[in-house]
C-alpha cells in the first residue's frame, strides 16, 4: 500500500466508526487495518485514533490530518474524473443553498445560461443566509461567504470578497467623515441583527487587526434593508461590494476607511468530501467561475435553448 491508500484507510476507519467495519467494506482483514493505521502513527510521530473498547475517536491531530485526507482523496477523484467524464453529459436534480443577497444579485442572472447549456440538470435553489448542513439537508452544493469554518467539507474559491464601510454624501457632510476605526464610536452604525449579539467589524490597522463591535440605532436582519438605509442617510453600514459597488458608481454612498479594509476574505462553493464528484456539481462551479470573475457566462449558450425551470425556496 503507498501514502494514498493509507489515507484511504484512515477516511474509511473514521466514517465506518471501527476497524472491522472498514476492514469489511476496504476487501481487508481487521488486522491490516490496525498495522496500517500503527505505521501511519509512527511515520508521523503521533496518535490519530483513540481506541477505546467502545468505539473510535480522532485525537485533535488525527481530526486535522483526516480533514487534510479528505482533501487530497477528493482532488485526487476530481482530476481522475475530469479525464474519464470530459463527455458525460451532468444531469439530475442539483440542490444548491447560497445568501440570499448574493444568490439574488450575483448567481441568479447566470442560471439561465447554465440551465441551456445543461438541459439534463433541474435546479432547486434554496436562499438563506442560515448555515445549512448539506448533508442532513439534502444539498449537493453550498455558496458561502466570508471566512470558512474547519469541516469536513471541500471548498473551492469562487472569487474574493470586501466588505466596505459606507454612508450617503448626506449623512457624511452632517456627521464627518470618520478617519479611524475608534471614530465610529461617535456615528451611527447600522448593524445586521443576528442572534449572537451586535456584529463585527474588522479593520486592518497596519499590521494589527482591530475588532468592533459598533451600535446605532438602526439594526436589520436583512442586508438590502441596512442597504437602503444608508442611501437614506441614517448612517454608516458595512456591506460586502457586490451590495454597494453600483451606488458608489452613482454617488449614492461613498466608501470611508478603505486604507483599512481587510482584504483576505473570499465566497467559496463547498460541498461533501465524497470520493466522486458529480459531473452536475462540477460544471456549476466552473460556470459559477467564469460568471463571477467576468467570462461570458450569461449570454446565449450552444445546444438547446429550453431546460427545465429552476425551482427557488427563501428562507
Amino acid at each position: 500500500m503507498d501514502r494514498l491508500d493509507d489515507l484511504t484507510v484512515l477516511v474509511e476507519v473514521v466514517d465506518s466508526g471501527s476497524l472491522s467495519a472498514a476492514a469489511e467494506r476496504l476487501g481487508l482483514s481487521a488486522s491490516a487495518i490496525s498495522r496500517r493505521i500503527a505505521q501511519m502513527e509512527n511515520r508521523l510521530g503521533t496518535r490519530l485514533l483513540a481506541r477505546t473498547t467502545r468505539r473510535i475517536a480522532l485525537t485533535d491531530a488525527g481530526a486535522t490530518f483526516c480533514l487534510r485526507a479528505r482533501a487530497i482523496l477528493a482532488a485526487l477523484d476530481e482530476a481522475e474524473q475530469s479525464l474519464t467524464e470530459t463527455g458525460e453529459e451532468p444531469r439530475g436534480t442539483l440542490r444548491v443553498t447560497m445568501p440570499v443577497m448574493f444568490g439574488q444579485m450575483r448567481v441568479a442572472p447566470l442560471l439561465p445560461s447554465y440551465l441551456r447549456r445543461h438541459p439534463g440538470v433541474s435546479l432547486e435553489v434554496s436562499l438563506s443566509d442560515r448555515v445549512q448542513r448539506l448533508v442532513d439537508e439534502g444539498l449537493d452544493l453550498a455558496i458561502r461567504t466570508g471566512r470558512l469554518a474547519d469541516s469536513t467539507l471541500i471548498a473551492r474559491r469562487l472569487r474574493p470578497l470586501r466588505r466596505s464601510v459606507v454612508a450617503s454624501p448626506d449623512y457624511l457632510e452632517r456627521r464627518g467623515v470618520p478617519r479611524s476605526p475608534a471614530d465610529l464610536a461617535r456615528h451611527d452604525c447600522l448593524t445586521l441583527l443576528s442572534g449572537s449579539g451586535r456584529p463585527e467589524w474588522e479593520f486592518l490597522v497596519g499590521e494589527r487587526r482591530e475588532v468592533l463591535r459598533p451600535a446605532g440605532g438602526f439594526q436589520a436582519d436583512n442586508l438590502w434593508m441596512l442597504r437602503h438605509a444608508a442611501v437614506g442617510g441614517l448612517g454608516l453600514a458595512r456591506l460586502a461590494d457586490f451590495i454597494v459597488e453600483e451606488d458608489i458608481r452613482a454617488g449614492r454612498l461613498v466608501a470611508v476607511l478603505t486604507d483599512l479594509e481587510v482584504m483576505d476574505e473570499a465566497i467559496h462553493a463547498v460541498y461533501p468530501a465524497t470520493r466522486h464528484v458529480s459531473p452536475k456539481v462540477r460544471s456549476f462551479i466552473e460556470h459559477l467561475l467564469a460568471g463571477l470573475n467576468g467570462q461570458d457566462a450569461t449570454g446565449p449558450a450552444d445546444g438547446p435553448t429550453k431546460g427545465p425551470a429552476a425551482t427557488a425556496k427563501t428562507s
